[in-house]
């Protein structure tokens, strides 16, 4: 008797790995989850060890990783994007959101607090500028569209408070002067500023793409 086909097990190990950046692509929320718990597990070690610019510095690193599984569960603020903002057009791809998220954010604010710990706390101000200019780019958002955008509750709830905590504290301790402003400012406007350049890109391709096809 022929044996009957097996009927594949989806709880079964895999037995190819999945490449890195695939599995990123869909999965860096998750990843990002589990580092905001393990970051605020460590949180009452920095409290009242470290320069209260550098724990507020280290908070906010905290805050975007909590802000970034609002905003990115289920994929809905690259769709939301996408549909909303670019009318249809695969404007932010998941391999481009995730870049954005684990490149922008992750490794920047780990050199950003690397930098706020050996070197100056005024580099702080960098991480600080960008929570801040990102809350007020949600807010501006909801009231342009009229709508609720993910990420919109922690943004408005968690960045304005804490990044303006932050701000006034890091102020007065920072050794850069105003140096450490500007620096702060340039690198969140031009962090928010590539992203809407890489959007309004891919909407032109689309456009073009659709006017070749059209009859």
């Amino acid at each position: 008797m022929t044996p009957e086909p097996r009927t594949p097990d989806e709880h079964a190990i895999p037995t190819v790995t999945p490449n890195a950046l695939a599995w990123l692509d869909s999965n860096w929320p998750f990843a990002g989850t589990v580092a905001a718990a393990f970051l605020a597990c460590l949180l009452p070690l920095a409290v009242g060890a470290w320069p209260s610019g550098l724990t507020l510095t280290y908070l906010l690193l905290l805050l975007y990783l909590v802000h970034q599984v609002e905003e990115h569960y289920r994929d809905r603020f690259r769709r939301f994007i996408n549909l909303r903002v670019a009318g249809g057009a695969d404007a932010l791809t998941p391999r481009a959101t995730m870049w954005i998220n684990v490149g922008a954010v992750w490794l920047l604010g780990a050199v950003v607090l690397l930098l706020t710990g050996l070197v100056d706390v005024g580099f702080g101000l960098i991480l600080i500028y960008t929570t801040l200019l990102n809350a007020v780019l949600h807010i501006v958002m909801a009231a342009v569209l009229r709508s609720y955008n993910p990420g919109l509750l922690t943004a408005a709830a968690l960045f304005v408070p804490f990044g303006t905590w932050a701000l006034v504290v890091v102020a007065r301790a920072n050794g850069l002067g105003l140096a450490g402003h500007l620096v702060g400012l340039a690198v969140a406007v031009l962090a928010h500023a590539a992203i809407v350049v890489l959007v309004r890109r891919r909407v032109g391709r689309s456009g073009d793409a659709a006017a070749v096809v059209r009859p």
